[in-house]
This record gives C-alpha cells, structure tokens and sequence, in this order.
C-alpha cells in the first residue's frame, strides 16, 4: 500500500469514526467491521488482520484500528 493511499485510508476511517462515533443506530461492531472494511479496499487486501481478531473485544478493535488512523495520519 502506498503512502498516499495509506493516509486516505486513513482519514477515511478516522473521519467515519467521528461522525458515527454518538449514532445510536451504529453500534461499536458495525463501525469495526466498517472502518476494517475500509483498509481492506483501501490495500487491496494487502493489509491482514491477526488470527485472533475475532476473538478481541470491540474496544480493542476500536483502539487498533485509532492506532491505524494515527501511523497512517502521521
């Protein structure tokens, strides 16, 4: 992935992540399967998520995807 298209992925997510963050129809899953969505595209699915990603709770998918936003917004 190329750093031009690292930092729209970027602010893609992040932007969609404030926008929806007080959307009452917009739970936390919705939004991290969203915001995963958008890196998905954005690499070509040259960005993979670890094994366990599943298994983690939706606050610590939330906070590695805002880890995403800032390296790509940097």
């Amino acid at each position: 992935m190329d750093n031009d298209m690292m930092k729209t992925t970027s602010r893609v997510s992040a932007i969609f992540s404030i926008m929806t963050d007080k959307d009452k129809n917009m739970t936390l899953k919705k939004q991290n399967e969203q915001r995963v969505r958008f890196y998905q595209a954005g690499s070509n699915d040259l960005i993979s998520f670890p094994d366990d990603w599943d298994s983690l709770s939706e606050e610590v998918k939330k906070q590695r995807l805002d880890q995403m936003d800032s390296i790509g917004l940097e």
